[in-house]
C-alpha cells in the first residue's frame, strides 16, 4: 500500500492534462453557447450604458467618465474578439478543437469579468471642460515685421465685437499654424474678453464625422461611433451653445463645411463667441462667410536675414554671398523653405558646393509654383541628408499624419524594430 499510494499520485498527474484535453475536446459546442450568452448579457448591459448616456450628455456642460469610457472601449474590443474566435471555431480542424476550447473558456471568463465591472452605480458623466488652458508649444515668430504685422490684424479682429468669424489663409510654410498658436496662447495669458479658448488641428480633407470627433476631443466629450451625424451634432450643439465668450479656432481646414452640421452654434452677439480657422485657399474662407486676413509672404530682407541666421553665416566669404541670396530666392520668401534649406546647408564652406546645391535647387523648381516648390525644396533637404540612415527615418517620420505627436522614445523603439537604425 506504501507503494500504491506514490503510483496513483503518478497516475494522476499523467491523466489529468489528458483528461483536460478531452474535456476542451468535447466541449467546444456546450462552451460556445455559454459564451453566446454571456456575450448577449455583455451587448445588452453596452446598450443600456449607451442609452443613459444619449440622455445624459444632452445635459449642457457634461462629458463622458473615463472609467465609462474605457469600459465601453474594452465591451467593443470583447465583442470583435468573440466574433473573430467564433469565425475560427467555425473553419477549425479536428486537432484544434481542444485548443479553441480550452480558449473559449479562457473568453468566457474574460467576458463574465467585464460584465460585472460595468455595473455602474453613479452616474455615468461629469462636469465637462469647456475649453483648454494648456499653452500650445510653438517655434518663435520668424520675419519679425511681417509675421507681427499679420498677428496683429488678427488680434485686432478677435478683439473687434462685430467681428465673429475669420479666416487666414496662404501658401503652405508660411507659418499660418505659428502664428495662430501664439494668438491661442496670448488669448490664455493677455485679456479676460474670453472666457475659453478651443484648439482643433483639423489637416487634410476631413468628413462632418471627423470633424465632430476632433472637435469633441477638444472639449473633453466622447461620441459614440453607432450614431448619425446629425444626432451627434445636436449633442455637440447642447454641451457648446451655453458657452460664453469662447475662441473656437480649426486650424488647417481644407474644406469648407457648416457649422450646424458638425455641432458648432453659429458665433453672435448673443454667445459673444469667435470662430476663427487657417486655411491654404482663400476660397474656403470666403465659403465660410470668414473675414479674410493673408498670411504675407517675408519680404527680401526678412527672407535673406532668416537664411543667414539658419544656415550660420555669420560671417560670409565674399565669393559665397552672392550664390548664398540666389539660393535664399530660391525659396520664394517661405519661413519653411527657408529654415529647411538652410539648415541643410549649416557648415558648407567651399563656393562650389554652395554652386552644385544652386544649381539643383533651379532645376528642381523651374517650372513648379507655390505647393510643388515647397515639396521640391524638402526634396533637397532631403538629398543633402548626410547618409542613407538619416533619409530614411525622415521618410519614416513623414508616415505619420500631420499634426501628430510623435513621441522621441516611441519613434526610437519603432526605428529600431523596423530595422530603420540599429
Amino acid at each position: 500500500m506504501e507503494v500504491l499510494g506514490p503510483i496513483l499520485e503518478i497516475v494522476h498527474i499523467m491523466l489529468d492534462p489528458i483528461a483536460k484535453y478531452f474535456k476542451y475536446h468535447r466541449g467546444v459546442k456546450k462552451y460556445m453557447m455559454i459564451l453566446h450568452k454571456k456575450l448577449e448579457e455583455l451587448k445588452c448591459r453596452k446598450d443600456d450604458i449607451e442609452s443613459r448616456l444619449n440622455i445624459d450628455l444632452l445635459q449642457s456642460g457634461k462629458t463622458l467618465k473615463k472609467e465609462v469610457q474605457l469600459w465601453l472601449d474594452g465591451a467593443c474590443k470583447i465583442i470583435s474578439q468573440v466574433d473573430s474566435l467564433s469565425k475560427e471555431v467555425g473553419d477549425m480542424k479536428y486537432l484544434s478543437r481542444a485548443r479553441l476550447g480550452k480558449k473559449i473558456t479562457v473568453t468566457i471568463k474574460v467576458v463574465d469579468e467585464h460584465h460585472r465591472k460595468g455595473d455602474f452605480v453613479d452616474r455615468l458623466v461629469i462636469d465637462a471642460p469647456t475649453g483648454n488652458k494648456v499653452t500650445l508649444p510653438t517655434t518663435e515668430l520668424v520675419g519679425k515685421s511681417t509675421a507681427r504685422r499679420n498677428m496683429e490684424q488678427l488680434w485686432d479682429c478677435l478683439m473687434d465685437d462685430s467681428c465673429r468669424k475669420i479666416g487666414v489663409y496662404g501658401m503652405g510654410g508660411v507659418g499660418k499654424t505659428t502664428m495662430i498658436k501664439l494668438i491661442h496662447n496670448r488669448l490664455l495669458e493677455e485679456t479676460n474678453k474670453f472666457d475659453h479658448v478651443i484648439w482643433v488641428s483639423v489637416s487634410k480633407f476631413a468628413s462632418v464625422t471627423q470633424l465632430q470627433d476632433k472637435l469633441a476631443r477638444a472639449i473633453g466629450v466622447c461620441m459614440p461611433e453607432n450614431e448619425s451625424e446629425m444626432v451627434r451634432a445636436a449633442k455637440l450643439f447642447a454641451m457648446i451653445r451655453t458657452t460664453k465668450n469662447c475662441v473656437l479656432i480649426f486650424d488647417d481646414v481644407w474644406e469648407a463645411f457648416q457649422l450646424e452640421d458638425v455641432g458648432i452654434p453659429e458665433p453672435g452677439a448673443d454667445n459673444k463667441s469667435k470662430f476663427v480657422l487657417t486655411a491654404r485657399l482663400a476660397d474656403v474662407c470666403l465659403r465660410m462667410g470668414c473675414k479674410q486676413i493673408k498670411a504675407e509672404l517675408l519680404s527680401e530682407e526678412e527672407a535673406w536675414n532668416l537664411f543667414v541666421e539658419k544656415a550660420g553665416l555669420d560671417v560670409i566669404s565674399p565669393y559665397i554671398e552672392p550664390i548664398a541670396k540666389e539660393v535664399a530666392k530660391q525659396c520664394a520668401c517661405l519661413p519653411l523653405a527657408i529654415v529647411t534649406i538652410a539648415r541643410s546647408l549649416k557648415g558648407v564652406t567651399e563656393s562650389c558646393e554652395w554652386r552644385n546645391a544652386l544649381e539643383e535647387l533651379r532645376d528642381s523648381t523651374r517650372g513648379h509654383h507655390d505647393m510643388r516648390r515647397v515639396f521640391e525644396q524638402l526634396k533637397f533637404s532631403y538629398n543633402h541628408l548626410d547618409d542613407e540612415k538619416h533619409r530614411n527615418c525622415l521618410l519614416y517620420c513623414a508616415l505619420y499624419p500631420e499634426d501628430f505627436g510623435i513621441r522621441r522614445k516611441e519613434l526610437i523603439e519603432r526605428l529600431i524594430t523596423g530595422g530603420v537604425i540599429d
